[in-house]
């Protein structure tokens, strides 16, 4: 990274300082590490780099950093595309240096406590829009499924064992010669028709699409992006062509409207013709594997090379931004909610897509590292992520996959992905009783599916992550920053098991009530607890007072109006829930509908307001390990299980 800054930068850095003091440093996006950024060195640089330790930069650049400081916090966005430099203390052990590699240093400065001021941070780089309800299914990819069979063979599998699939996903080897918006004549001949045939059964087609666009006469991509002059140029301003898939390729210049609006036009007629969901954004650091005839350093175009006004240094760290930027408005011309992953970014990135943190392997070390990358995404803005779930590399071992399965049905975005060469790694590959068991945790995971909607309604509204570090909520309590538990919302906590061979591991519960998810034992907070962790289940805690939304495991999805509806409470002075519902697809606003009530320790009163305004097959709540209530109305209890009927607004139960 410095080499390559030494070759291209024109400029002095631009720094300034700053105390650390005693507070605590977190943010700057995808990191291969812990929360806690103190002691290290950060650059903010989009690079084809995979997830390991001691690496930086990654994919994204996130020049967003947060200290926290007891209850009270502040955040500062530098607002600069340059490279720069956050050291926290590596040079120094007393002091922070913010370095940039560019002509100004503007940054936004925001205090308050850690909440306000992530939601407050949302408010300036933007939050995301509602996802069709689909994208939070569970999604499987591999590089590559080769051809139409391939394709038919995995979707029959995940049908004949009895396992939720929402999209299969197509690696580069779909395309005719590694060219984009194009497909293979011999391997995915039909392929409009195959979308077809699956999307009648539930399951889309989501295809990868690189920047890297191949040199060649009459493919109609490159001649007419050269008709509009739409590709990167260098500094003698020639057509910078270099190495990727294709062995020859140009790369559109996305800093330009013109271009954008070409590319979205490509995306509009491509997923128009194929009936494609949505599209996978890779390469778009943008990465290069070759520049004259050897590979350029951090595999980068060169910094010189120019974007319209700006040099590709200015640049490069928001060329996914508007690729994606061009992607969302093509996809969205189709008259639906688009849907985007993408591997690079920067601040802002979450207004079109979803982020998945790259070539991962498949070892215990990658499943736990998943942890702190994923909430230092949300933190730093971006809530709508995921890792590949079993790794990408390496082969992934049953017991592995089962627990990495288990976090992924937590993860914003849940896809299983592997390596060409690897072992195979569907939910299905290793035979019984893995798959009754990984099956468990896929129907966990369309259960949960009303309560992620309703967090990726609050992300929408509110900029608040889905998966949330317990020191968002206690950030004086230092046990409460850990990385290897989280909470997903406000309400569940969870502890997924990380080392090979647990089966029991060692908790913390923040202050407060809390209660097991599973069977309902009430525990302690402010202490440690020490927990079963069988094979067949994660360690989940349920916050006192708080409702969740489930539903029953039905897929494939159709609407997000749910016809059913069950709420999990944990008992506490007062209760509350709410579920966000809609089409699904957009096409209305739709509605909160909100549980709430109390228990003094002798009565438990609900109430449901419904604001959906559909038909419903039924409405529950449900309270597990409690004595058989003395009186009551609307309820049923059998063996520790209480559950009120409250499809007619309220229902209630006392213990005399």
């Amino acid at each position: 990274m410095l080499r390559l800054l030494a070759d291209g930068v024109p400029y002095p850095l631009l720094a300034l300082s700053f105390p650390l003091g005693a507070a605590r440093y977190l943010g700057l996006g995808e990191r291969v590490g812990g929360l806690e950024r103190r002691g290290g060195r950060y650059w903010n640089f989009t690079a084809d780099q995979p997830p390991r330790p001691g690496r930086d930069p990654l994919y994204q650049a996130s020049p967003l950093l947060l200290r926290v400081e007891g209850a009270r916090a502040w955040g500062l966005l530098l607002d600069e595309s340059y490279p720069s430099l956050f050291d926290l203390g590596y040079s120094h052990p007393a002091e922070a240096r913010l370095a940039v590699a560019g002509p100004t240093l503007d940054l936004y400065l925001l205090e308050g406590s850690l909440l306000e001021v992530v939601a407050g941070l949302t408010r300036l780089t933007g939050r995301p829009p509602m996802p069709p309800l689909w994208a939070l299914g569970y999604h499987q990819c591999r590089y590559s499924y080769a051809d139409e069979a391939s394709v038919r063979e995995v979707v029959e599998q995940f049908a004949a064992h009895g396992l939720p699939l929402e999209a299969v996903w197509l690696d580069i080897h779909y395309m005719d010669g590694y060219k984009v918006f194009t497909a293979s004549p011999q391997r995915f001949p039909r392929l409009a028709l195959l979308a077809e045939e699956l999307s009648d059964r539930g399951v889309r087609l989501v295809p990868i699409v690189d920047p890297g666009v191949k040199v060649e006469e009459g493919y109609s991509v490159f001649e007419e992006g050269m008709r509009r002059q739409a590709f990167i140029r260098d500094d003698r301003d020639e057509l910078l062509v270099g190495g990727v898939w294709p062995r020859r390729a140009v790369w559109p210049d996305f800093s330009r409207e013109e271009v954008r609006a070409f590319w979205a036009e490509e995306v509009e007629k491509f997923a128009r013709t194929y009936g494609f969901a949505g599209i996978w954004n890779d390469m778009n650091e943008p990465a290069v594997l070759e520049l004259g005839g050897a590979e350029p350093p951090d595999k980068a175009l060169p910094l010189t090379a120019r974007q319209g006004a700006k040099s590709h240094l200015e640049a490069r760290n928001l060329y996914a931004l508007g690729m994606a930027e061009a992607t969302y408005r093509g996809l969205q011309a189709l008259g639906r909610r688009p849907f985007i992953l993408t591997r690079s970014g920067f601040p802002g990135i979450q207004r079109y897509a979803f982020v998945w943190t790259g070539d991962n392997e498949s070892r215990y070390e990658d499943l736990a590292l998943s942890v702190p990358m994923l909430l230092s995404l949300g933190l730093s803005g971006i809530p709508l992520a995921g890792s590949d779930v079993g790794g990408f590399g390496l082969d992934a071992e049953p017991e592995l996959l089962l627990r990495w399965m288990w976090l992924g049905a937590l993860y914003p975005f849940f896809r299983n992905h592997s390596a060409l060469g690897t072992r195979r790694q569907e939910p299905y590959a290793f035979g019984e009783p893995w798959t009754t068991r990984m099956r468990e945790a896929l129907h966990f995971r369309y259960r949960l599916l009303p309560y992620l909607y309703s967090l990726a309604r609050t992300a929408h509204e509110e900029g608040l992550p889905l998966l949330r570090p317990l020191g968002l909520y206690w950030p004086e309590d230092a046990a409460a920053w850990r990385d290897d538990q989280f909470l997903l919302g406000e309400a569940l906590l969870a502890a997924p098991v990380l080392r090979k061979g647990a089966r029991a591991r060692e908790i913390y519960l923040p202050p407060g009530g809390w209660q097991d998810f599973w069977n309902g034992e009430r525990l302690e907070g402010a202490s440690l607890h020490r927990v079963a962790a069988p094979l067949e289940r994660l360690p989940l805690f349920q916050r006192a007072g708080t409702a969740i939304p489930l539903t029953e495991a039905r897929y494939p999805t159709r609407t997000a109006r749910w016809p059913f509806l069950c709420f999990r409470v944990a008992l506490g002075p007062k209760v509350r829930g709410r579920v966000f519902e809609d089409a699904g697809e957009g096409g209305d606003e739709g509605a909160w509908s909100e549980l709430e009530g109390g228990f003094d320790g002798r009565r438990l009163e609900l109430l449901f307001t419904d604001r959906s305004g559909h038909a419903r097959q039924g409405v529950l709540a449900e309270v597990w390990g409690v004595a058989p209530p003395t009186r009551g109305q609307g309820y049923a209890y059998h063996n520790g299980l209480l559950r009120l009927d409250v499809q007619g607004g309220g229902a209630w139960v006392a213990w005399d």
